[in-house]
């Protein structure tokens, strides 16, 4: 084949491949069921531009094929290495899952570290054709997955710092002309939790290296929370797993969790969960306003993610939505500012409590037993319970960059110094379980807000949805029963009443032999307290139960009573029931006058 002139030799391991008329069909036949360019590109590694000539060439092809001739000559293409091909579809997920949008540096970074792992896991990494991750490379990349936001940014780090630095006078300018309040002034963010995973210097995730199939910490769920710049108001945090139905929640109902539960296929906050949910919160922040005597007038700010579409602003006329310019949310947004990473710190104490509490006693479970038992239920009640820690005074505290004039100074509730003793609490905690080797670095390190980018593996296991648990709750969505609606979990009256029945036995045992009667006191009057709502529950299903054995009891005297009436007659004379057709104390009463 003759070569134009100053072109390269065909090198770095791409070969050229030779189609056969079959195989040109069998493309003919994805492009007449209608599949688009790209997806039949994905799917072969063929370039679009070579599957475009085959399908503008579908009829000589056939006839060719009927004819048996080669009038057609076969075409020569470059085959694109395949682990180019992977790293590309790896980094498309990657970049998905960004919550901003990025820079070609940082891309190129990533794609590189792929690519580099991907060569090393290769049975011949010598024959791996270099990468280099070029300017040209990029360009085709984005048009294969159809990125056209990126941007080829080179000065990021500046304009980063320009924006941080310009943004805040643009927010307090809008605040003074609007006349906003910090009870109308919103912020809401996301970040991921894996739910299973530990410190890495813990002997859970050294074991769970070694046992085949079980991945629960690769488990991972997609949490938005949101609350105003006086952190007067708190609303439920948004969570986002990968199963609409897991195991662990049938039965119950998803408005009772604490949280809004979403389902996404890759378990990330999307465009229409978040229309979805800013939907729902309108009606409870109007709520919050009418109750503080203020104007439904309302300033959200939120960071300028893809899973953020702008059409959000158009939900309500009196809700105005600010986007964070691009790559700044790090360095301004409130709760990006330490609430995030204060909650996973309470949300990391709360679960070593519960290990605590699992593995102390006799016919304890081990740590290893427990970590496989923690299941989506258990993450939403920790997620709800370290939610409800962070303070008011923290979630005002944490704006003071962005509303620097309107901020109070509490000095006392500074979250990074909150932080450092959530921390070390957990170090005590984990060294209680025995987990020895922990110390501050490894909590910190765990608990950084901006710690979850996934590595090559968590790629992959995420591209070819092998991410479960041995013993998780799996989706039951490819059962045979999925038609089928999970039954309610039902509360048996006379089974609560006995619960409560012991449970009340138990407190009093407490409270008869504790020699300290303060700490029983206390114990015994939590619970009870707790417990509360089960007993309004019971005490409703009884009355409920004693008025309708009266309603009966009634209707049956009225139905009697209807019966003893005299009948009219067609004849024009009263008739009456015979003394055979009353009841036998009826009849008994006659007889005795």
């Amino acid at each position: 084949m003759s070569k134009r002139p100053g072109s390269k030799p065909s090198s770095h391991g791409c070969k050229r491949k030779t189609f056969s008329i079959e195989e040109k069909l069998e493309i003919i036949k994805r492009f007449e069921r209608n599949e688009r360019t790209c997806d039949i590109a994905r799917a072969t590694g063929i370039k679009e531009s070579t599957l475009r000539a085959i399908r503008d060439n579908a009829v000589r092809i056939k006839e060719t094929s009927m004819t048996g001739t080669t009038t057609i000559s076969a075409k020569s293409v470059r085959i694109r290495p395949k682990e180019i091909a992977e790293m590309e579809r790896l980094l498309s997920i990657w970049i998905e899952g960004k919550k901003s949008r990025t820079t070609f540096l940082t891309i190129k970074g990533k794609a590189l570290s792929i690519y580099a792992d991907l060569k090393r896991k290769s049975p011949n990494p010598a024959e791996v054709a270099p990468f280099r991750a070029s300017c040209g490379w990029f360009s085709g990349f984005k048009h294969r997955y159809n990125f056209c936001n990126l941007q080829f940014s080179r000065e990021a780090s500046r304009a980063e710092q320009k924006a941080a630095k310009e943004f805040p006078a643009v927010i307090q300018k809008l605040i003074k002309e609007e006349g906003y309040t910090l009870d109308q002034i919103f912020n809401f963010d996301e970040t991921i939790i894996y739910y299973k995973r530990m410190p890495r210097r813990t002997y859970i995730p050294k074991a769970e290296k070694h046992a085949q199939g079980y991945k629960a910490s690769k488990d991972r769920l997609t949490v938005m929370f949101g609350a105003n710049a006086s952190g007067d108001l708190k609303l439920k945090p948004v969570v986002v797993y990968r199963s609409d139905n897991p195991r662990a929640l049938k039965g119950i109902v998803k408005a009772s969790l604490g949280v809004h539960y979403r389902y996404s296929k890759k378990g990330w906050m999307t465009a229409q969960i978040c229309i979805d949910i800013f939907a729902e919160f309108f009606p409870v922040i109007e709520y919050y306003c009418k109750k503080k005597n203020l104007a439904f007038k309302i300033l959200i700010i939120i960071d300028n993610a893809p899973s953020h579409p702008p059409t959000i602003a158009e939900l309500n006329p009196k809700v105005k939505f600010v986007f964070l310019p691009q790559e700044i949310t790090s360095l301004i947004q409130p709760l990006d500012q330490g609430v995030i990473a204060l909650f996973k710190a309470y949300y990391l104490k709360r679960t070593f409590k519960m290990l605590i509490a699992a593995t102390g006693g006799e016919n304890a479970e081990t740590a290893t037993e427990f970590w496989k038992r923690v299941n989506i239920k258990m993450a939403i009640d920790i997620i709800v319970e370290a939610w409800n820690d962070v303070t008011k005074e923290c979630l005002h505290r944490v704006w003071k960059k962005m509303l620097p004039n309107l901020i109070h100074n509490f000095e006392e509730c500074e979250p990074s110094e909150q932080f450092k003793k959530i921390r070390a609490s957990c170090v005590d905690l984990a060294k209680q379980i025995g987990f020895e080797e922990v110390e501050d670095e490894d909590i910190e390190e765990f608990l950084e807000p901006h710690s979850n980018d996934l590595t090559t593996e968590d790629l992959q296991q995420l591209a070819d949805g092998q991410v479960e648990a041995e013993d998780e709750e799996d989706d039951d969505d490819d059962d045979d029963n999925e038609s089928q609606k999970a039954t309610p979990r039902q509360l048996d009256t006379s089974q609560l009443s006995g619960v409560l029945s012991v449970i009340e036995k138990q407190l009093q045992w407490l409270e008869d032999n504790d020699y300290n009667a303060e700490r029983s006191r206390i114990v015994v009057h939590g619970i009870r307290t707790n417990l509360e709502p089960y007993r309004q529950l019971l005490y409703e299903r009884r009355r409920l139960a004693k008025q309708q054995k009266l309603d009966i009891y009634f209707k049956l005297i009225q139905k009697r009573y209807l019966e003893d009436q005299p009948h009219p007659s067609t004849s024009g004379v009263t008739t009456s029931r015979s003394v055979s057709d009353k009841t036998p104390s009826t009849t008994s009463q006659a007889a005795t006058l």
